[in-house]
């Protein structure tokens, strides 16, 4: 979560000489007592600091998870820390987030927090990044006023956000100005459980398309007992792309399936026969009642120039993908796609990250690149690519 006590009380006065430095491990007790005596609530851990820390050290080849930055007084090495920011990325996106930023009560209104904030926006286009995002007290307007003289947007709220039940407003920054920036309040739901990616994709995908569409647990559980392949992997069964679009098209949609293989999906992550020989007799009687439909089955890839056009076009895309290039997990997994532009897809995930640091800000309408996402966009050894096109 976004904090903000470093801004509310700075103002656009000159900037004294002091430059923002990497913090390390050593510094540790220090950012914890700064944290102490910049927040009253919603305080940053011991733990958690230790992991940013971690993080930002890890072996460099891999992208860094955060980034932690320091102001000391007098820009001196051995001076008392007396501010710091902290960015957060998520893996395989071109997505930033400013998690924290504080000033020491003593040397507020100095304008260090415009300081600290200029420098973590220039660490984040070093990294090529798209966008960088912030959450912020609906009820700390010198905070919101600031941000939007420093060109971020609000484009969403999430309710009872902070520990004393006050909302949260959604702020970005394009930090690349060819770039659009993200609609307001586009339609996200997060999927209950570890198999249920597929209908909640497809929620948000028909809710964009009608905004009577009801987003809850109950149609997400639905959708799955419709769709399901009954066996993957080790768990429970995902959903097959010939269910989900028998789902959408019950429930009024106009769709158009896209896959690259007549072949059972998912049928290779299954070992036992007895397994692939009853997700085969699923697989068929979907295709009978696609047959009974009049949903238009094409037996072939979706190239990225045709996901834009559809997208342009304003149809709502739910595609399978692997999340190797987010979690390093070869897991198929469905997201909604929101948009398209030359360089990016920007793709909304419904799954939620496991070490709860990131919020749904991260998920909605994430920007990857045309590269990354024409890698992750098929799963297994076979290459299996899916998408549904759904229109009204």
């Amino acid at each position: 979560m976004a904090k903000d006590s470093a801004i509310t009380m700075a103002t656009q006065k000159n900037h004294p000489s002091i430059v923002p430095t990497k913090a390390c491990s050593q510094d540790l007790n220090a950012l914890i007592a700064l944290e102490q005596a910049c927040f009253s609530s919603d305080r940053l851990s011991r733990r958690s600091f230790r992991h940013f820390l971690t993080a930002q050290a890890n072996d460099k080849t891999e992208p860094p998870s955060s980034s932690l930055w320091l102001l000391r007084a007098n820009n001196q090495s051995n001076a008392p820390i007396i501010g710091y920011g902290l960015l957060l990325f998520r893996r395989g996106t071109r997505l930033a987030r400013l998690y924290s930023l504080a000033i020491h009560p003593d040397y507020q209104g100095q304008g260090l927090a415009g300081l600290l904030l200029d420098h973590l926006e220039q660490e984040a286009e070093k990294l090529k990044l798209v966008f960088l995002r912030l959450e912020v007290r609906q009820d700390n307007q010198a905070a919101i006023q600031l941000y939007e003289k420093r060109s971020y947007r609000r484009f969403g709220q999430i309710k009872s956000y902070y520990e004393d039940g006050e909302h949260a407003l959604r702020m970005e920054k394009r930090l690349l100005r060819s770039i659009t920036a993200t609609p307001k309040n586009l339609p996200y739901y997060r999927q209950n459980t570890d198999f249920t990616c597929g209908p909640s994709a497809l929620l948000m995908a028909m809710r964009a398309l009608d905004g009577q569409v009801a987003m809850n647990l109950d149609e997400e559980l639905q959708i799955w007992r419709e769709a399901t392949t009954i066996f993957m992997l080790s768990g429970h069964g995902g959903c097959s792309p010939h269910g989900l679009a028998l789902s959408a098209w019950r429930r009024g949609f106009s769709v158009e399936l896209y896959v690259n293989t007549e072949q059972t999906p998912f049928i290779d992550s299954v070992r036992d026969d007895a397994k692939k020989q009853i997700m085969t007799q699923v697989h068929r009687r979907f295709l009978e009642e696609i047959e009974r439909s009049d949903i238009q089955l094409h037996h072939e890839e979706l190239s990225t120039d045709k996901l834009q056009q559809h997208l342009q076009a304003g149809a709502s895309i739910i595609s399978l993908i692997s999340t190797w290039r987010f979690n390093r997990n070869k897991i198929p997994h469905w997201v909604t796609l929101v948009r398209a532009d030359d360089a990016y897809m920007y793709l909304s995930d419904p799954e939620p990250d496991d070490d709860r640091l990131h919020t749904a800000t991260d998920n909605i309408a994430v920007p990857v690149s045309l590269e990354d996402f024409n890698a992750m966009n098929r799963y297994g050894r076979n290459k299996l690519h899916c998408s549904l096109v759904l229109t009204l």
